[in-house]
């Protein structure tokens, strides 16, 4: 995590602990991707606290074993719920058996996450308390201000999406290589492409490349020809016909880190009209990676992809977003729309875009993700982005 980002914003805010409650923030402060919270997406609760000089683990019993893995060095863990694992009498435990136990079995523990957390803060404390109030059910907040008395509990989602919007150096790395494996997955893809294949035959091949690199689908829209213009729609097993365009809008997720990749794929000449389309797409991504700059809202950079487009063949082009920063959420700030104010700065990691759906007609998209810098931005892609 970009740890002095946070704990400066906290200083800034007179914050005095920050509670994670979303997978993707829980994982970005401890390096721990959440089971509960990833099986029981609507439910699973677990928590990382950060102070000054610490950061605690709140975790259900029966995921206390994650720990271990843990990025970061964590002052305290404090299970909750049931879940029994026994020690073998007289056995003497190996060093990574010894830390579960001290976890899981000595540590005392609660019965409710909230009531975890509450040991986890000290029911003594008197500082304020952000609380990420995207991950909690309904009356958390009030019913944990009620057990923290002596607390201000405010809202706290904002200032870690806040924090993350800056990469460290690690994270740069990471999407990098989520982007690779997605471009590897885009030339497999193309290079079975031909008449006959199918769109169901195009995303099972996406998604095996995936998964043998070590990562997983995040989504993979693959449609053909006209199809395209419902790019959401399952895919089919109608066969790809000469003379008609792939169109593939895909992702995964690779050591925690998104990835969000566009492009368009003529099997056989393309139409006049593809060409033109897309390189007008292009156009815009173009614009936007040359321009980009740290201090431009988010608004700003939306006005400069969406003329650049209109300006290089496709007049009437409408967009409600062009793009979206990205990390370990697939949306992450700053976004790319019409009103946006958030500005970019240095260490942003953008995804821009530039779709184009016309019923009748099809698909064309350009998408990459690029990191903001103050002498230049850096394209985390070299797959062409052309239409190929």
């Amino acid at each position: 995590m970009n740890v002095e980002r946070l704990r400066q914003r906290m200083a800034e805010l007179d914050v005095d602990a920050v509670v994670a409650t979303i997978r993707e923030n829980v994982f970005y402060l401890t390096g721990i991707s959440n089971v509960s919270q990833s099986v029981l997406p609507h439910t699973g609760q677990c928590y990382a606290v950060v102070t000054a000089d610490r950061t605690d683990l709140v975790s259900p019993r029966c995921d206390l074993d994650q720990a271990l893995d843990a990025t970061v060095r964590l002052g305290g863990i404090v299970g909750f719920g049931d879940f029994f694992r026994e020690v073998t009498p007289g056995a003497a435990l190996e060093p990574a058996e010894e830390r579960l136990r001290e976890a899981a079995i000595d540590v005392p523990g609660a019965a409710t996450a909230l009531d975890a957390l509450v040991l986890a803060v000290g029911r003594g404390f008197s500082g304020t308390l952000a609380v990420d109030e995207d991950g909690v059910p309904y009356g958390f907040m009030e019913r944990l201000s009620d057990a923290l008395p002596h607390a201000r509990v405010m809202q706290g989602a904002d200032l870690l999406r806040w924090t993350r919007q800056v990469k460290t150096p690690d994270e740069i790395d990471r999407l990098r290589e989520a982007a690779v494996i997605t471009e590897d997955a885009i030339k497999a893809v193309v290079a079975i492409t031909r008449p006959g294949v199918t769109e169901i035959d195009l995303v099972r091949e996406f998604e095996r490349v995936i998964v043998a690199a070590g990562a997983r689908p995040g989504f993979t829209l693959i449609k053909f020809g006209r199809s395209a213009v419902g790019g959401q729609r399952l895919p089919t097993d109608v066969p790809l016909r000469a003379g008609e365009a792939v169109w593939m809008d895909v992702g995964c997720v690779h050591r925690g880190y998104w990835s969000d990749l566009a492009r368009v794929h003529s099997v056989g000449e393309p139409p006049e009209k593809l060409v033109r389309y897309h390189a007008a797409m292009k156009e815009g991504a173009d614009r936007a990676l040359a321009e980009a700059r740290p201090g431009m809202a988010g608004k700003e950079l939306f006005d400069l992809v969406v003329s650049a487009v209109r300006e290089s063949g496709v007049p009437h082009y409408r967009r409600q977003h062009v793009g979206h920063g990205i990390g370990v959420e697939l949306y992450d700030r700053v976004l790319i729309t019409p009103t946006s104010e958030d500005r970019l700065e240095e260490g942003t990691v953008v995804n821009v875009e530039t779709p184009y759906h016309e019923l009748g007609f099809g698909a064309v998209q350009v998408e990459d993700p690029f990191v903001v810098g103050r002498a230049g931005n850096t394209l985390l892609t070299t797959l062409s982005r052309d239409l190929s």
